[in-house]
């Protein structure tokens, strides 16, 4: 393993300190460790698991005890884009969610926690019924 100094350099600073004995501002050099930015660590912490195509079901923000499902359409660190199901190719219902705070679950969580799934307002019934039963048999 190296040593600190071999890692990242030094930097000599040149600080203003106020010296007790005489009562004058006086500059003292000392050396410092100049912190260096490691955008590694960034880039790994925006990373997340979500892929765009996914799908999700989510809370139905107008009657958050109901779900529906929705496809990640692009991801941004721990941000994603989302559209529910049923609105194609139509980006005017898409909305951005963050993967802390939302509640996002695999398909397939409804059913097996007796959660319902109803499609957000704006959806008509008869494309309710036809993508509860696509999104079933996937």
């Amino acid at each position: 393993m190296q040593s600190r100094t071999q890692e990242q350099p030094l930097a000599l600073t040149t600080v203003k300190s106020y010296n007790s004995t005489n009562g004058k501002e006086e500059e003292v050099n000392t050396v410092e460790e100049e912190a260096e930015f490691n955008w590694e660590e960034v880039e790994i912490s925006l990373q997340s698991s979500f892929q765009p195509g996914m799908k999700l079901e989510v809370a139905n923000k107008s009657s958050p005890d109901t779900y529906w499902v929705a496809t990640i359409i692009t991801t941004c660190g721990q941000l994603l884009l989302l559209r529910f199901s049923g609105f194609g190719e139509d980006r005017k219902a898409d909305f951005w969610c963050d993967v802390m705070t939302a509640e996002l679950h695999p398909v397939g969580w409804c059913a097996q926690n007796n959660k319902t799934l109803m499609p957000p307002e704006g959806m008509g019934v008869g494309v309710w019924v036809l993508l509860g039963s696509l999104v079933c048999d996937d």
